[in-house]
């Protein structure tokens, strides 16, 4: 972590940062924040400032447990839509696009999409607009080893990912049920992979770079956050994810959507999907001469 915060550039912080009350106000900040070319980094965007940094799964200790069978259940009900995915991790991806909770977190590469998601709900809350910085080196691709033997923790029972948290060996978990249940689903999709899963890995989170295969994630110049073990990902964590808040008034948020709009960024480029153009389009129309056409 040390040498993470030196190769962050920016002298101000975002700790301390004014409030955004204008999109102008955004992209000085942005301007701002300089990052060495060693990192990379993402953005989120928070409608709640006490949002947390926590997968949509594992906000229910019931659904976190009963992971299993939720990742089965749609692939079950609809194995056409999941044909043409070749790891977990891509069938995860899906599932996330479906609404469907899973262990992982949306990241964009581009601010202006996050500072939409900050602005488009609650509209009486504070928001918050999130910067996580990187290395360049921990940032994963969609078929890394790691990637793998994370995303496959969703293949596992509760108990099972309960047994991995107690083990710190890899000679351990090389011997225990739940390692040798695990090595099984990845070996399912790389049959080449050798029995050396690291605990610290599982016990990870992970930035991710998936195929930008669907419309949605090309709009929303999509990434994740995969969770392995651990359930939320906080401010000072060991993953070498350094973390920037930003707040954002609840005053300002309709001021920053309609400047947004104006730069064709809204619910209609950002969700490519007919019915969500559709949606837009009706909400932009006004009634003229307050009658209508029979």
């Amino acid at each position: 972590m040390k040498a993470l915060r030196k190769v962050v550039a920016s002298k101000k912080s975002s700790k301390n940062a004014s409030k955004v009350e204008s999109l102008s106000d955004f992209l000085d900040w942005i301007q701002s924040f300089r990052v060495e070319t060693s990192m990379v980094p993402f953005y989120r965007g928070h409608s709640r400032k006490d949002y947390q940094l926590r997968p949509s799964l594992f906000r229910n200790k019931a659904h976190r447990k009963d992971e299993k069978n939720i990742f089965r259940e749609l692939i079950s009900r609809h194995p056409q839509e999941f044909r043409e995915d070749r790891n977990v991790f891509e069938q995860l991806v899906r599932m996330q696009h479906f609404s469907l909770q899973t262990r992982l977190l949306d990241l964009t590469f581009n601010p202006l999409v996050a500072l939409y998601f900050v602005c488009n709900s609650h509209a009486d809350l504070e928001g918050e607009f999130i910067t996580l910085v990187v290395p360049k080196e921990r940032v994963r691709y969609f078929d890394s080893d790691t990637v793998s033997c994370l995303a496959n923790l969703s293949n596992l029972t509760g108990w099972e990912r309960d047994q991995l948290r107690k083990i710190s060996k890899i000679n351990e978990l090389q011997k225990s049920h739940a390692g040798k249940r695990l090595l099984q689903f990845i070996r399912a999709e790389k049959s080449y992979f050798l029995p050396e899963i690291r605990p610290d890995d599982l016990k990870s989170v992970q930035v991710v770079k998936p195929k930008q295969n669907n419309p949605r994630l090309l709009a929303q110049q999509g990434a994740f956050l995969l969770f392995g073990l651990p359930s939320e990902l906080n401010d000072d964590n060991e993953f070498e994810i350094e973390i920037h808040r930003l707040p954002v008034h609840a005053s300002s948020k309709s001021r920053l959507l309609r400047e947004l709009d104006r730069i064709n960024i809204n619910e209609s480029t950002l969700f490519p999907e007919i019915d969500k153009a559709a949606k837009y389009i009706m909400a932009k129309l006004t009634p003229i001469g307050g009658e209508s056409e029979e």
